[in-house]
C-alpha cells in the first residue's frame, strides 16, 4: 500500500504522559479554545500538560490548523515514548535542519522515528517536514496505537474518499470513536486538523490497557541482524524471541540493549529478501498486547568496494598481496563469495581472489619486475568497481609480527596434562604493511626468513612443536597457510607458572604468555 507518511506504528502509548500534571499552560490560556465545552476542554488540559501540544502562538492553540508531518513526528515520538536526542543537530534527510525557522525544532523527532523503524521519509533522502498529514493517515496511526491493525484490515468501507488501504482503519477508527463519524464522504485524503489529532489521541487513551509490554517497530539493520523496539522494560531473563519469514522459523541469537528497550536479532547466516514477523515469548501473555511485529528484509547488496592496504605501495613480489573491502548496503563486510568478484592486475587477471579470515578479499599478483600496478577490482554482473595504481617498492622484509588470540588443546585455560598445547597464530607484515603469505616465505623472497623461538625463563617441561628452536617455513605456517607456532608441555611443572614465549627475527618479534598448571 502506498502511503506519503509510512506509519508502522504499534501499541506504545505511555499513559504517565495524559495523566500528569505539570504547571504551564492550559486550555483557558488560549483564545481559540475558549469557546469548548467542559469535556472537551478536559481532553485538550491532558494533552498541553503533557507536554504533547504547544500553542501557535502564546494566546492561540491553532484548533482549526492543519498539521504537518513536522508536528505530527513529535507527537508520534511523544506518545509512543521514544528516546529522543534533543542535542541532534544533523538530520538523515536533506529537507531537514535546525535552521529551517519553522519545521526545524522536530529533527530530533523525526530521527527518532527513522531510528525506531517507525516512518520512513517521502524518499531515500527527504522527509517533506512541512508536507501534510491526511486524516486517513491519521486514522491508521490512532488505531495502530491500540494494537488493532489486524482488526482494521479485516473491516470494509464503502467511501470513495479512502484510500484502498486505508478503508478498513477509517472504518474501525470511526467505530472506536477515534474520529468521528460522517453522514457524506470522510474525505479520507484531506488534511487533519490539530483539533482532529489531539481528541483522536485523547480517546484513543480512555482505551488504551496499561501496563502493557508491545513491539513497537523492527528493521533490519544487516545483513543477519534484526532491531526490534518495544514500549516498555521487561523481564530480559525470560523474554525471547521467535524470527520468521511465513511459516520458515529463523533461528536466532538475542541481545538486549541495557535499557531493554531494545534487542538485536542476529542469524547465523543472511536473511532472503521478503516479509518477516518478529514474536516475543516466554513472559506472562497477560502482560502483552502485541506480541509481533511485521517487517521486510532486502537482499544484501555489495555497495562499496574500497582497498584497504595501508599504503599505495607494495613490495616486488611473485606473490604480493593487495586487499579489498566489498560492504553492503549496512555499511557491514558483505558475505558474498570471492567468486563474485574479478580483477585485473597491470592488464592480466591476478593468479588468485580469495576472503581472508576477516572478509576481505585479497588478490595475490605478480608485481616483480614493474614500477607500477594497476589494479581494478569488479562485483561481477554490476556495475560497481573499484580502481588504484600500486607502486612497487623492494622485495619485502619481515618487519612486524602481531599475536593474535592464544588457545590451549581441549578448550582449556592452560597447560595441564603432558601433551597438551598452546597455539598462538601471527600476522606477518612487510615493510609497507602489508601481509607476509606462506608463498613468498616458500619461494625465499621474505628477508630475515629464520625465526627463532625462545622460552623464557628457560624451562625443560616445554617445547616449541615439531621444531625445536627453530621454525622451518612448513612449521611455521598451518595446512591453509595461516602462520603460527606452538608449545608443548613434555614434562610437569612443581607449581603453576607463566612462561613468555618469543619468537623473533632480525627486524620484528611477538611475545605471548603461556599459563602452566
Amino acid at each position: 500500500m502506498k502511503k506519503t507518511l509510512s506509519i508502522a506504528l504499534t501499541s506504545a502509548m505511555a499513559v504517565s504522559m495524559f495523566s500528569s500534571v505539570a504547571f504551564g499552560k492550559t486550555s483557558s490560556d488560549y483564545s481559540d479554545l475558549s469557546q469548548l465545552d467542559s469535556a472537551t476542554k478536559a481532553k485538550f488540559d491532558a494533552m498541553i500538560s503533557a507536554g504533547i501540544f504547544d500553542g501557535m502562538t502564546e494566546t492561540t492553540f491553532g484548533l482549526k490548523s492543519q498539521m504537518n508531518r513536522a508536528q505530527f513526528a513529535k507527537v508520534a515520538a511523544l506518545l509512543l515514548k521514544l528516546p529522543v536526542n534533543s542535542g541532534l543537530r544533523v538530520s538523515s534527510y536533506t529537507d531537514v535542519s535546525t535552521y529551517d525557522q519553522a519545521n526545524g525544532y522536530a529533527l530530533p523527532y523525526i530521527e527518532a522515528l527513522k531510528t525506531a523503524g517507525i516512518t520512513e521519509g517521502t524518499s531515500a533522502w527527504t522527509y517533506d517536514p512541512a508536507g501534510q498529514v491526511t486524516k486517513q493517515e491519521l486514522a491508521a496511526f490512532l488505531v495502530r496505537i491500540l494494537g488493532k491493525q489486524t482488526e482494521a484490515e479485516s473491516m470494509t468501507l464503502t467511501d470513495g474518499s479512502v484510500s484502498n488501504w486505508a478503508k478498513g482503519y477509517v472504518a474501525l477508527a470511526q467505530q472506536l470513536k477515534l474520529v468521528p463519524e460522517t453522514v457524506g464522504a470522510f474525505e479520507g485524503q484531506m488534511p487533519a486538523t490539530r483539533e482532529l489529532l489531539v481528541t483522536g489521541a485523547y480517546e484513543a487513551k480512555q482505551q488504551y490497557v496499561p501496563d502493557k509490554v508491545s513491539l513497537i517497530g523492527a528493521q533490519a539493520i544487516g545483513a543477519s541482524k534484526v532491531k526490534v523496539w518495544v514500549n516498555d522494560i521487561l523481564d530480559t531473563k525470560k523474554a525471547t524471541f521467535m524470527l520468521s519469514k511465513g511459516t520458515m522459523s529463523v533461528p536466532v541469537q538475542a541481545t538486549w540493549s541495557d535499557d531493554g528497550k531494545w534487542v538485536i536479532l542476529e542469524a547465523s547466516s543472511p536473511l532472503s529478501e521478503g516479509d518477516y514477523t518478529a514474536e516475543i515469548s516466554g513472559i506472562d501473555t497477560t502482560s502483552v498486547l502485541r506480541k509481533d511485529v511485521h517487517f521486510s528484509v532486502q537482499k544484501e547488496q555489495v555497495t562499496e568496494l574500497k582497498f584497504v592496504n595501508p599504503s599505495d605501495t607494495i613490495a616486488s613480489s611473485a606473490s604480493a598481496s593487495i586487499k579489498v573491502k566489498a560492504l553492503n548496503q549496512y555499511g557491514e563486510t558483505a558475505t558474498q563469495d570471492a567468486s563474485s568478484f574479478t580483477a585485473t592486475a597491470a592488464g592480466s587477471a591476478p593468479t588468485d581472489i580469495t576472503k581472508d579470515e576477516w572478509g576481505n578479499l585479497v588478490l595475490v599478483v605478480n608485481s616483480q619486475m614493474k614500477d607500477y600496478i594497476p589494479v581494478t577490482v569488479y562485483l561481477k554482473n554490476q556495475n560497481l568497481n573499484v580502481s588504484r595504481s600500486f607502486k612497487v617498492g623492494n622485495a619485502p622484509i619481515l618487519s612486524y609480527l602481531e599475536p593474535n588470540k592464544l588457545t590451549y588443546s581441549g578448550g582449556k585455560t592452560r597447560l595441564i596434562n603432558i601433551g597438551d598445547t598452546a597455539t598462538v597464530t601471527l600476522n606477518l607484515f612487510d615493510q609497507y604493511g602489508n601481509p607476509v603469505t606462506k608463498k613468498q616465505w616458500d619461494n625465499g623472497e621474505v628477508t630475515a626468513k629464520s625465526l627463532l623461538p625462545d622460552i623464557m625463563p628457560d624451562n625443560p617441561n616445554l617445547e616449541i612443536v615439531k621444531a625445536g628452536a627453530d621454525l622451518s617455513p612448513t612449521d611455521l605456517f598451518d595446512t591453509n597457510g595461516n602462520p603460527r607456532f606452538e608449545v608443548k608441555l613434555i614434562g610437569k611443572p612443581d607449581m603453576q607458572s607463566t612462561h613468555q614465549v618469543t619468537i623473533y627475527s632480525e627486524n620484528a618479534y611477538a611475545t605471548v604468555s603461556v599459563d602452566v598448571d
